[in-house]
């Protein structure tokens, strides 16, 4: 680190951790090792840091003071142990849903936006999503003062669905039924809202759906229904729809009274013809 780089607060706090978690380590080998019954360990650590205080990009960033340097800042740290139940039951939850993308994704918001939602504990794009179920959006106003009509845009972009893939569901999948009609999978975002079933309609007509979630809904269309304009609803001011054909896959009319066995499903879906 050269004399005139600053650093973040929050990376020289997470180095010093880092070194001491090494030395706890160290300290827990020689203990295993030499088989000793009493050792020694560090409680608390003090420590004074000559530095200056910058501001940058809504970071406090330090500078370590060069010898001779006055006007420095001190600060005074005191490292304790904690265990890790205290850790666990004190540090923010990340979460683990891989469609609970970061607000770094959403490009409505700038660097600065996105560093006060931070501060009002609002890191994803699901818990920004909580705070409009919970009626809270005029609350993150008021504590990131960011505008309203800016959130509201944000939001509008973040909850609106969106359809990836449509294909068929083969035979021996789970969620299908070997004897029950052939079904489709739609695999997307934001399909389903605060647990409620969305309106899915192919070709103009409702369809049933047999599972939902917010990224797959499993539907069980007619002979009548697989080709078409797919049009999913979550709620009323949030729709999307999508041309698909999976003609290819559906049973004829006849199957569809049971008179004649359904073809076997089984073709993988890079083999599907889906029209956007």
């Amino acid at each position: 680190m050269t004399p005139t780089a600053s650093l973040r607060l929050e990376d020289f706090i997470q180095a010093v951790q880092s070194q001491l978690d090494n030395a706890q380590a160290a300290m827990a080998v020689k203990a295993r090792n030499a088989n000793l019954p009493l050792t020694f360990a560090i409680k608390d650590i003090n420590l004074d840091l000559r530095a200056h205080v910058e501001f940058a990009d809504s970071e406090i960033r330090i500078r370590p003071a060069g010898a001779g340097e006055v006007e420095a800042s001190v600060f005074h740290l005191v490292f304790t142990t904690i265990t890790r139940p205290a850790i666990e039951e004190n540090a923010r939850s990340f979460s683990d849903d891989s469609d609970d993308d970061s607000l770094d994704h959403v490009t409505e918001l700038t660097h600065e936006d996105r560093k006060r939602l931070e501060w009002a504990g609002v890191r994803t794009v699901r818990q920004l999503q909580q705070a409009e179920e919970h009626n809270r959006v005029g609350a993150l106003n008021r504590v990131t003062n960011l505008p309203l009509d800016r959130l509201r845009a944000v939001l509008s972009r973040v909850n609106a669905p969106e359809v990836q893939r449509v294909e068929p569901v083969a035979q021996g999948e789970p969620g299908a039924n070997p004897a029950g009609p052939p079904l489709i999978r739609v695999i997307g975002r934001n399909l389903v809202r605060q647990g409620q079933l969305p309106r899915v309609q192919i070709a103009n007509r409702p369809v049933a759906i047999l599972k939902s979630s917010p990224g797959e809904l499993l539907v069980a269309p007619d002979h009548q229904q697989w080709a078409g304009e797919l049009s999913i609803a979550p709620a009323p001011q949030h729709a999307t729809a999508m041309s698909f054909d999976l003609s290819a896959f559906a049973p004829s009319s006849l199957e569809a009274r049971g008179e004649v066995a359904p073809p076997p499903f089984g073709s993988p879906p890079q083999d599907l013809e889906v029209l956007q």
